[in-house]
């Protein structure tokens, strides 16, 4: 008999665990708690391969960055629509910064994200910078949109089920995992913030965050590039752009909050110049770790219980590579899984 897996949850981390799944030719079925929040529904799903406050390369980002290009491009053909957008970020600089980035540049291995640094020619509306760094292998995928895709197609294939999920009907029969009915070996947790609230991972440093961010209407802002100096500005086309963002430890709801807006439109005024108009405004709740690595494998005293979370603010670089190391955790006995993501660090 082959392997059955249960994923609960379907934002990033379940929807592309699930579709590694399905191309892997596992059998799965997706839980998707329907009226719980996910950060997925409103991130903004940009990538970035640096951090730009000491201007190193984002963690694992040599390795990580191939197969996020590789897996949304075969989610695209799989379903004939475009979700990855590449487009390059524009860093101004400040005289401090500037120093760095030649260093970066001198050091040779940031020639694959690091273009060039140029004087202030990127376009009106812009207040004055001498110059900027121009960051490459970035851009966003539009996660609302992928997702939403996603779900449909798992529904047509049968493999997701719309229901609120509840830790108390699960079963554990024979050494499998029972729910409402179905069979399976192994239940994968991919429930995001949430999984703060899952009885088996109590001992997990989940530190969640609560981010917010808007979108605005802009005419005459650059839309071929992110800018990105204390918020990120990110074009959608149609003059349209999303701001943000903020974070906040202490108000994990998801609740808007006039401070948030105050803040990052104080931010947005000290980087452009030409009048805006605020179009939407959203919160979402990240699924962040104490140690900010992601969380992977099965728990050690319980058998077929297994996690993939804590991908973060980076989730949508990272999910697709470690959604494929949680395919191998599953299928492979004895996968030697790295040390810094494995579930065994907290338990």
């Amino acid at each position: 008999m082959e392997k059955q897996f249960l994923i609960v949850g379907q934002g990033i981390a379940g929807s592309l665990l699930a579709y590694n799944m399905y191309k892997a030719g596992l059998n799965f079925t997706i839980i998707s708690s329907p009226h719980k929040s996910k950060a997925s529904d409103v991130a903004a799903g940009m990538f970035n391969p640096l951090v730009f406050k000491r201007l190193t390369k984002s963690w694992m980002v040599d390795e990580v960055l191939p197969v996020m290009m590789e897996t949304y491009g075969d989610i695209e053909n799989e379903l004939g629509q475009k979700f990855l957008f590449p487009m390059d970020i524009i860093k101004p600089l400040a005289d401090h910064e500037l120093k760095m980035w030649k260093e970066r540049i001198e050091q040779g291995q940031f020639s694959d994200y690091i273009v060039e640094i140029g004087k202030n020619s990127v376009g009106k509306g812009i207040k004055g910078f001498d110059f900027y760094g121009r960051v490459t292998n970035s851009g966003y995928v539009h996660l609302e949109k992928m997702l939403n895709s996603l779900r449909d197609f798992f529904l047509k294939e049968g493999l997701l089920i719309e229901s609120e999920f509840k830790y108390k009907d699960l079963g554990f029969i024979d050494g499998e995992i029972t729910w409402h009915g179905i069979s399976a070996e192994t239940i994968v947790f991919c429930e995001g913030h949430h999984a703060s609230e899952n009885p088996y991972f109590k001992g997990i440093g989940f530190n969640p965050t609560k981010g917010e961010l808007l979108e605005i209407e802009c005419e005459g802002l650059a839309e071929d590039y992110i800018l990105n100096k204390n918020l990120f500005v990110m074009p959608l086309g149609n003059h349209r752009f999303k701001v943000g963002a903020t974070y906040d430890w202490k108000n994990l709801d998801v609740e808007l909050t006039l401070e948030a807006r105050k803040d990052l439109l104080s931010r947005l005024e000290g980087l452009i110049e030409l009048p805006y108009k605020v179009l939407n405004h959203w919160a979402g709740i990240r699924p962040t770790v104490i140690d900010r690595r992601p969380i992977l494998g099965t728990h050690p005293l319980h058998k077929q219980v297994a996690i993939l979370n804590g991908l973060g603010t980076k989730g949508v670089m990272l999910a697709p590579y470690f959604a494929r190391e949680m395919v191998r955790v599953l299928s492979v006995n004895g996968y030697p899984l790295a040390k810094d993501v494995d579930i065994r660090r907290f338990l």
